[in-house]
């Protein structure tokens, strides 16, 4: 019976093994897929879909990127759009256009939708049409919103596209070669550690090899996909399972160690350090000492008013050398500190209207750590300077291609002072 459950226990290591190498060889596998379009291509491309219109976005993306909701994973992606016209307002012609002339172009168009208009909480109604796309190892989801009844400053909507790598054919014979690979080592490494840990021991090593394997089950538990193809199917490590898996890694990384340990030259490594460290006590207690300080002194020091030198800003804060700051997603919008409610409600409209990213928090607060990190470098800020100092929108761009949409939109509004990338 010992022995059946014993091979029980093997089979669901391997398999979890399995499972997490088939994650491991495509996640690598991903790396090596091919490029989006370059300039030209994406130049064409953008041609075909908006004629004589002024496109934005682009720019390169992550391998795989959080949905915007932060739930799961998906490819990573690059977005385009233009602002409404007379011509993209016709909602069902415009997108039609563009789907025949994608089509044209080599593109396999799927699902053309063209739901009804749905009216808005708040007045107006929501037109729009959909469909999405591939082409030689690319996929492409277009829409066509327009919300009607918005205020002049409001975002009627837009017409865009979102363009993706789908992974390359050859990423699934990787992966089963991946699966292949953790089953056997982890068969291998349970022969091994059920070899080397005593009678007494074994019952121990085996629970944590269950609660292991347990562990993994949450990655198993991924968000669907918003359409086909635009989400890795291991999504839930990066997800649910991200943290439980870790978990689980330690788990097997102890056991591995423990049987590590059952080594004899190993064993009596070990075993002459305890007796030197155990003759030395205060040798020993001094390395730990020492370890802990060379970790909590640097840390201490970066709090305010610890250390540095005094910091007395009398306005906005130099900008960062383009060099620093060419590939960053991090953008602050300093806005007059006596700018008006109505004035800042108008900024934080023009943010949401640019597309660009996050919709920005308005950072005001002298004691904030993003107040005095921005003006001081984390140190504190002196009471009567503050009064010089303006205010900023924190914003983080969905890509850093993405800039020169939001500089426009937010550029000449009342009391906006500058747009700053930071590193």
């Amino acid at each position: 019976m010992v022995k059946v459950r014993g091979l029980i226990l093997a089979v669901f290591v391997a398999l979890a093994a399995a499972y997490v190498g088939a994650f491991a060889a495509g996640r690598v596998g991903l790396e090596y897929a091919p490029p989006l379009p370059s300039a030209a291509e994406r130049e064409s491309l953008t041609a075909t879909a908006f004629p004589g219109l002024r496109v934005f976005g682009g720019g390169e993306a992550e391998t795989i990127e959080p949905f915007g909701d932060g739930e799961g994973v998906k490819y990573g992606s690059v977005g385009y759009w233009v602002k409404h016209t007379e011509a993209t307002r016709d909602v069902t012609t415009y997108t039609a256009g563009v789907r025949d002339r994608l089509a044209a172009d080599g593109w396999r168009i799927h699902d053309f939708a063209t739901p009804a208009a749905e009216p808005l909480v708040d007045g107006g109604a929501e037109y729009k049409a959909t469909f999405w796309a591939t082409k030689s190892g690319l996929i492409l989801s277009f829409s066509d919103h327009y919300w009607t009844g918005r205020p002049s400053y409001d975002s009627p909507g837009a017409a865009a596209f979102d363009l993706w790598r789908s992974p390359p054919p050859w990423i699934t014979g990787l992966s089963w070669a991946g699966a292949a690979a953790g089953g056997l080592v982890a068969l291998l490494l349970t022969w091994w550690v059920s070899r080397r840990a005593g009678p007494r021991a074994r019952p121990i090593v085996a629970g944590a090899a269950v609660v292991a394997v347990v562990f993994l089950l949450p990655s198993l538990m991924t968000p669907g996909e918003e359409l086909p193809g635009d989400s890795p199917w291991w999504g839930g490590f990066y997800h649910l399972g991200r943290g439980p898996a870790l978990l689980s890694a330690w788990i097997a990384g102890g056991i591995v160690l423990f049987a590590l340990a059952q080594v004899g030259p190993v064993r009596a490594t070990f075993g002459l350090l305890g007796r030197h460290l155990r003759r030395r006590p205060k040798t020993a207690a001094a390395v730990v000492l020492l370890a802990v300080l060379a970790f909590a002194v640097p840390s201490v020091l970066r709090q305010p008013g610890v250390s540095g030198p005094e910091c007395r800003p009398a306005g906005l804060p130099a900008e960062a050398p383009a060099a620093e700051t060419r590939t960053s997603r991090h953008v602050k919008i300093f806005v007059d500190n006596s700018a008006t409610e109505q004035e800042r409600a108008l900024i934080d409209a023009a943010i949401f209207r640019s597309r660009s990213g996050s919709l920005g928090e308005l950072i005001w607060q002298p004691g904030s750590a993003g107040f005095r990190e921005t003006y001081c470098d984390g140190g504190p800020i002196p009471g009567d300077a503050v009064a010089a100092l303006p205010y900023y929108f924190d914003v983080e761009l969905a890509n850093p291609a993405y800039l020169p949409a939001l500089t426009e939109e937010v550029t000449g509004l009342a009391g906006v002072l500058a747009v700053h990338r930071v590193p």
